[in-house]
This record gives structure tokens, C-alpha cells and sequence, in this order.
């Protein structure tokens, strides 16, 4: 890497921290690029080189954070381990990345979805993920043939960003990767059976 293009990260990187914290401090609405820019150090016209709005910096905060995610993710897909499991792991590594900063996570998830709406954040990658691991994990006759994938895939999404979003509003001091495991294992084992049939 070039030194140029060392100096273009750093300073995509100090945007982003300064940022953050103004956003965190004074709410992305009440946040000026003007304030962004004296407290990073550069100029306005650095700042539009990087961004051509400051809700394009809003967008580019949640790309770069799904980014980071998705190398540990990728990372958990390669190895040999059951279907289940491997959701499970996947899905605690992305709630567990959104647990480090949840006042950060609730401000960009809320004015993501307030600017660009909830169908967006559906069609995410994670959808694609999950679907392709039952996929895999149907080869292996880890999942029912009779399954649908897409609905089973679709269906683990909307219960991960439900319990993200029950977690974002909850002032509870709760674990969100704990909540998401055991939902995970609860949809696996099924809900009925033997244990509630009566004599």
C-alpha cells in the first residue's frame, strides 16, 4: 500500500471516529459537517472528497461495519461444523460486534432505517448467508428436504433484526448475543412434542 493511500484510510478513519462520537454526543441531525470537519482537522472539501453528504457518511459507517462483521463471518463459514452450529456461531459473532456500542449501533441502525426503510436492511447480506448455509447444510441431510430454504433463511433473518431491534429500544442491561442463541437453538429443536402432549 502506498503512502497516499495509507493517509486516505487515517483520514477516512478519524472522519468516521470523530463522527461517531459528535453523533453519539449531539444526535446525527443536530451534528454539522462543519463541526465534523474543525474537529477532525481537514477541510470541507476533504471532508465532500470522502463524502458528497453527511448521509452518505451514515451509509458508508453501516457498509464498513457489515464489512468488518463479514470477515469473521467468513471466517466461521469455513469451518467443519454443523449447520446449526454454524448459524449460531454466525449470528452471536454479528450480535456480538453490535453489542460493543450500543448507543452507537441504536443511532445508525434507527436513522438508517428512518432514511432508507426496513426492506434495505431485509434483503441484507446476512439473509444471503444464512440461506446459503441451510443450503449447504440440506446436502448434508442436516435440514429437512422438505424445507424451504428461502422461507427458513428468511425467517432466521427477521428473528435476528427482531431481536435486535426488541434489544436497541430495551433499556435492560440484557445480553443480545445470549437472547439470539437461544432463540437460534429454540427454532432448531422445534416448539411442541412429546414434553407437551398430556395424557
Amino acid at each position: 500500500m502506498s503512502l497516499r493511500e495509507k493517509k486516505k484510510i487515517e483520514t477516512r478513519n478519524r472522519i468516521n471516529e470523530v463522527a461517531g462520537r459528535l453523533f453519539k454526543e449531539k444526535g446525527f441531525e443536530n451534528t454539522t459537517v462543519d463541526e465534523i470537519t474543525g474537529e477532525a482537522q481537514i477541510g470541507k472539501g476533504t471532508f465532500f472528497n470522502y463524502y458528497p453528504t453527511k448521509e452518505a457518511l451514515l451509509v458508508d459507517f453501516v457498509k464498513q461495519k457489515e464489512n468488518l462483521v463479514y470477515d469473521l463471518v467468513r471466517n466461521e463459514l469455513k469451518r467443519n461444523r454443523p449447520v446449526r452450529e454454524k448459524i449460531k456461531n454466525v449470528l452471536v459473532l454479528v450480535a456480538r460486534s453490535n453489542e460493543k456500542d450500543k448507543e452507537l449501533t441504536r443511532l445508525y441502525v434507527f436513522e438508517y432505517l428512518r432514511r432508507y426503510g426496513y426492506e434495505e436492511r431485509k434483503s441484507s447480506g446476512l439473509n444471503l448467508i444464512i440461506y446459503e448455509m441451510l443450503e449447504k447444510g440440506a446436502g448434508k441431510g442436516e435440514v429437512k428436504r422438505s424445507t424451504d430454504i428461502k422461507r427458513a433463511a428468511d425467517i432466521l433473518t427477521a428473528v435476528y433484526f427482531h431481536s435486535l431491534m426488541e434489544w436497541l429500544w430495551s433499556d435492560a442491561d440484557h445480553s443480545f448475543s445470549e437472547d439470539i442463541s437461544k432463540k437460534i437453538d429454540m427454532i432448531f429443536d422445534g416448539v411442541g412434542g412429546p414434553d407437551h402432549e398430556r395424557d
